[in-house]
């Protein structure tokens, strides 16, 4: 990767005096599910799920990261994680690949491939051992898969009487896959992304606000087919065909995301919840609300935590053509496919106990019982079916560590 290349290049150079930090993190996740149709998976870019009892691992990951402060203002971190992806080399394995600059106590730049900063829990989403979940709720965390951003940003702290203030405003670019069914796999670009993060810790509370808008950088081979072969229908056998080709036109399609997160620790009681609302001018994408709201209590190494977690959007299903034949019907079963992939609206209540082992290792088990209303949802592969589940339970039972 042209990126990580550079990286090592510029600290070869720059480097006084070398300090070297070498971590890692694992996580041993069984799956397994009641539903016979729903292929589950916590991720729209995990190419594998499991149902009908199966038992899988497909969320276990493994990952390892370098630190290496070689001044007081200068820092490199490289990143790496295997994980459940379609596809595996240097560029999918990397999540962080960053030079750090710190030029006084307030300000933080950093420049290369950083977390992309739309949640809560995105610099550590990856670190099991880090939050209480199982796994983080799906309803919010699966709808994007683009984890990181390849760009610069700044941070800045600052101490204030409402708290400890902290801004974060971040630019670049960001690819990511998105797997679906019928063997469907896109390397979906975000371009032209601009962000800006606002927090506020105070006591034993921190609250969160995040506004980024980007556009989309490209399309998948299936909408140029889709695009080429409704333009030769007539739009007196199908009247909503133009609307229908505007909407395949994803390519420079802007697309804005805003969220409020709150977390409330005491070290006896967590509460956390976050919401978001993503719309844009295209209409694969349209007012799509998503959030969750998490309440937990420890009682020494163990915790106890319930969680209801929602996703919804406004996305219309298509107008048919006018008349109906075999090629006709193919064409737009698939633009639905396409149109509605994120038509979702489900919901998910959780249960989860954790129980530290030791100061670097947590046991973890979490049942969910999830709602779905709208079918097929883009959260999960599926088994073709005339009768999909609408309800299924997940049980999720995982071994996280650091080390």
């Amino acid at each position: 990767m042209r990126l990580l290349a550079a990286l090592l290049f510029f600290t070869h150079f720059t480097a006084e005096c070398s300090t070297f930090n070498f971590d890692g993190f694992a996580n041993l996740s069984l799956t397994t599910s009641s539903s016979d149709t729903a292929k589950i998976r916590h991720l729209i870019s995990q190419p594998h799920g499991v149902r009908d009892n199966e038992i899988g691992l497909y969320n276990s990951s493994i990952g390892m990261q370098l630190e290496w402060q070689y001044s007081a203002r200068w820092q490199t971190v490289i990143q790496a994680a295997l994980k459940d992806q379609e596809k595996h080399n240097l560029d999918t394995l990397t999540q962080l690949a960053f030079i750090r600059f710190m030029p006084t106590a307030n300000w933080t730049l950093r420049a290369g491939r950083t977390g992309l900063d739309l949640f809560m829990m995105t610099e550590y989403r990856d670190i099991g051992y880090s939050f209480t979940h199982e796994h983080l709720p799906t309803e919010f965390y699966a709808i994007i898969p683009h984890q990181n951003i390849d760009g610069i940003d700044a941070r800045y702290k600052t101490p204030t009487s409402l708290g400890l203030l902290g801004l974060h405003a971040f630019v670049g670019r960001s690819t990511a896959p998105i797997v679906s069914d019928d063997n469907f796999y896109w390397n979906a670009e975000l371009a032209n992304i601009q962000g800006l993060t606002i927090d506020l810790e105070r006591h034993n509370w921190l609250y969160r606000i995040n506004y980024t808008q980007s556009k989309s950088g490209n399309e998948n081979a299936q909408q140029k087919q889709l695009k080429d072969a409704i333009a030769h229908v007539p739009v007196q056998i199908w009247p909503s065909q133009p609307h229908l080709q505007d909407s395949l036109n994803i390519v420079g399609k802007q697309f804005n995301y805003g969220a409020i997160g709150v977390r409330y620790d005491n070290a006896t009681w967590l509460i956390q919840s976050e919401l978001s609302y993503i719309n844009s001018n295209s209409e694969v994408l349209n007012h799509l609300r998503s959030g969750y709201f998490s309440i937990g209590k420890r009682f020494n190494q163990h915790t106890l935590m319930a969680t209801a977690s929602i996703a919804k959007s406004n996305n219309q299903v298509p107008e048919p053509p006018l008349v109906s034949n075999p090629e006709l019907d193919y064409l737009y079963q698939s633009i639905i496919r396409h149109t509605n992939f994120y038509l979702i609206d489900q919901n998910t209540l959780s249960l989860t106990w954790r129980m530290e082992l030791n100061n670097t290792s947590a046991l973890k088990v979490q049942i969910d019982h999830t709602n779905v209303q709208q079918l097929p949802s883009a959260f999960y592969l599926h088994k073709p079916s005339t009768n999909p589940d609408n309800r299924f339970n997940t049980l999720g039972i995982s071994l996280n560590w650091v080390f």
